[in-house]
């Protein structure tokens, strides 16, 4: 269903080309670097190892996050960085792990390795964890904390394909895990056992993604990105009550639709409701702003005219510095 008129005209976005939104010189693979950071330090990636006795290893006790770096006109720049290191260390307090180090000195750390990786399309990987130490899950009493930040090439996620005309999603027959069992804000390795279940079932399917209902019917998210959806000209997504991760980029599209003057909902919503929505699209920092296409056969307005199309450029033009007004979201190298 691409192509289509949408039911109302969106005036108050940039009219950005597709093509300049998406250039075709992104990286097809996710080649590994050759340098890391590591407690501090930079070192060549092959040297270093983990424990086979590693507590996050054997219970994942790890947390994490993912940052994009992006071409722009005054060289490779990685989008709000800052944010997403806040959020580490938040992760890591809600798990008990004292990081030996603050935000700027890990902002300093992924700038560092980026640069000395030479890369300007990346995706940033810090990881903190709970080292060797005894078979417990007590980490804190005796397991050392390790901090790296690691840098992949990354182009899109999910496929140039989903990304300009959408993917195919099915409902997961997996639940998502209620908040009051584990903290969903945070971003821990272990929580993601349950994306993985969902994901490869969606795998075994045939589809691209999967997107998780809640105990009580209601969506949560897809298996590592928010959902949103369009109906009678409303914007909608739901929160932390949803038990979902508050996504940077679920963040940056709220705010960039406010801008636009787009009205917005955000609260808990029913599988029904958002199957009766006109258009579908998932974010998160791996996928960014990607169409959804289809759900379990039932399929979704796409293509250049719809809202998430141009919440899309609106995205790509920020994190590539196309956007003067956001510049503050970018660390250049």
């Amino acid at each position: 269903m691409s192509d289509t008129q949408p039911p109302m005209e969106w005036p108050n976005f940039a009219d950005i080309p597709l093509e300049e939104a998406i250039p075709t010189s992104r990286p097809k693979g996710q080649a590994l670097s050759r340098f890391v950071w590591w407690d501090g330090e930079i070192r060549r990636a092959e040297k270093q190892s983990v424990h086979y006795y590693a507590n996050a290893l054997h219970y994942g006790t790890a947390v994490f996050e993912g940052i994009r770096v992006y071409p722009t006109s005054r060289g490779p720049a990685l989008f709000r960085v800052q944010d997403h290191m806040r959020r580490l260390l938040g992760s890591a307090r809600l798990y008990g792990m004292s990081i030996p180090y603050g935000v700027a000195e890990l902002v300093q750390g992924a700038v560092q390795v980026t640069r000395q990786n030479g890369i300007n399309h990346a995706y940033i990987r810090p990881l903190a964890f709970f080292g060797y130490g005894p078979i417990d899950i007590k980490p804190k009493q005796a397991c050392a904390v390790s901090v790296f930040i690691a840098t992949r090439e990354l182009g899109t996620f999910l496929g140039e394909k989903a990304l300009r005309n959408g993917a195919r999603v099915t409902i997961s027959s997996w639940r998502k895990f209620h908040h009051s069992a584990l903290p969903t804000m945070a971003k821990a390795s272990g929580h993601y056992a349950n994306s993985v279940l969902a994901a490869h079932e969606a795998l075994d399917r045939g589809y691209d993604d999967a997107i998780l209902l809640n105990q009580d019917g209601t969506v949560s998210s897809a298996t590592g990105e928010n959902v949103f959806f369009v109906r009678d000209g409303q914007l909608c997504t739901n929160d932390e009550a949803s038990s979902i991760v508050p996504g940077i980029t679920r963040d940056t599209i709220l705010r960039l639709a406010q801008e636009a003057h787009v009205p917005i909902s955000v609260k808990a919503f029913t599988r029904e409701e958002m199957m009766r929505a006109e258009e579908i699209f998932l974010t998160g920092t791996a996928a960014e702003v990607t169409p959804v296409c289809e759900i379990d056969g039932v399929e979704f307005r796409t293509g250049k005219d719809t809202l998430g199309a141009r919440l899309q450029r609106a995205y790509l033009a920020t994190v590539t510095g196309k956007d003067a007004r956001h510049h503050d979201w970018l660390t250049w190298l």
